[in-house]
């Protein structure tokens, strides 16, 4: 299974990585570094558009015939994390309903930070993995999501002390994540990329290739900052909340890498099918439970996927899901 500590000391030494450590830091000495909302905002849309612009143009290079399989897969995994995950936090975590779809939405849902670490995990390694699959982030948002209300919905109706919301549609919650920032960029770039080809990719390769990893720095950055501002809800949500985002991860990214081994992805495939299903969304998904579970604690969904989850990903979860699926593939192949 390789090195785990060389492994982990690639991940650990990356840029990203780094730089997610300096933005900890930064908040828990109390440091005044705060991001504008401009330059924020652009960094996210910057991020989005390059995922899905090169996803859609990896897609039209491939060939949809020859990906239908991975795609079938990731909708799959986006379908069944949040169902076991629900019912793990309701019935064994004994849960309100509200808070364990919530949690489940997010843990189905992905996280695109963690994709973009784990790509840049593998550039590092120099290991490759399929282009196309800078397109299943947005593919795997909304399954997980409209599931995971679903469940919340009928949990509800099944259970005598709890009244269902009926203001509130499942077309709706559908409509409302379609047309989320985060979707809309992704699948729109992915489009965009899909129609342009390899040749629009050459035509804007500078900005959406060789500036990425310099704008993710920043992304990452940031993205320690929240990470630490939301440690000290860790401690009102319990010993078990911490454990679903250690474990749940392993479970999930286990899952991801063997349905890559089984729709045909290489090594670097799987880890990122695998890392996809192993993360946890905190874009699109805390959007969608704002609105549909409004009674749904913000500190156990929020504090479970960047306090615990997203952490564990970038300096643990990594490198183990890469030896996973060297692991898998060699047993399979």
């Amino acid at each position: 299974m390789g090195n785990m500590a060389d492994l982990a000391l690639v991940n650990l030494t990356s840029p990203a990585v780094l730089f997610f450590g300096l933005g900890l830091l930064i908040t828990l000495i109390k440091a005044r570094v705060e991001f504008p909302g401009g330059v924020s905002d652009f960094i996210t849309i910057y991020l989005l558009t390059a995922i899905g612009f090169k996803g859609g143009a990896a897609i039209a290079q491939a060939g949809m015939s020859s990906i239908i399989l991975t795609i079938l897969g990731a909708i799959f995994l986006g379908l069944i994390i949040p169902i076991y995950s629900f019912y793990i936090l309701w019935r064994i975590g004994k849960l309100k309903s509200d808070d364990a779809a919530a949690i489940a939405g997010h843990y189905g849902s992905i996280s695109v930070v963690t994709f973009m670490a784990a790509a840049a995990f593998l550039t590092n390694m120099q290991v490759h993995y399929e282009g196309y699959i800078n397109g299943l982030p947005a593919i795997m948002e909304v399954p997980a999501i409209v599931v995971a209300l679903m469940l919340a919905f009928w949990a509800k109706q099944n259970s005598a002390g709890e009244s269902l919301r009926k203001d509130v549609s499942l077309g709706q919650v559908a409509k409302n994540v379609v047309l989320s920032k985060s979707v809309v960029l992704l699948l729109g770039a992915m489009v965009v990329g899909y129609l342009s080809g390899p040749k629009g990719m050459e035509s804007v390769e500078f900005f959406y290739k060789d500036m990425f990893m310099g704008i993710l720095s920043l992304f990452m950055l940031e993205m320690g900052m929240i990470a630490a501002s939301k440690l000290r809800e860790l401690k009102r949500a319990g010993i078990f909340i911490i454990l679903f985002g250690i474990i749940t991860p392993l479970l999930n990214g286990l899952l991801g890498i063997l349905t890559g081994v089984f729709v045909g992805l290489s090594v670097g495939g799987a880890t990122l099918l695998g890392t996809l299903a192993a993360s946890s969304s905190y874009i699109v998904a805390p959007a969608a439970m704002r609105v549909s579970l409004p009674k749904a604690n913000p500190a156990l969904y929020l504090g479970a996927s960047i306090g615990v989850t997203l952490p564990f990903n970038l300096i643990a979860g990594i490198p183990l899901y890469y030896s996973m699926a060297i692991f898998f593939n060699k047993l399979f192949s």
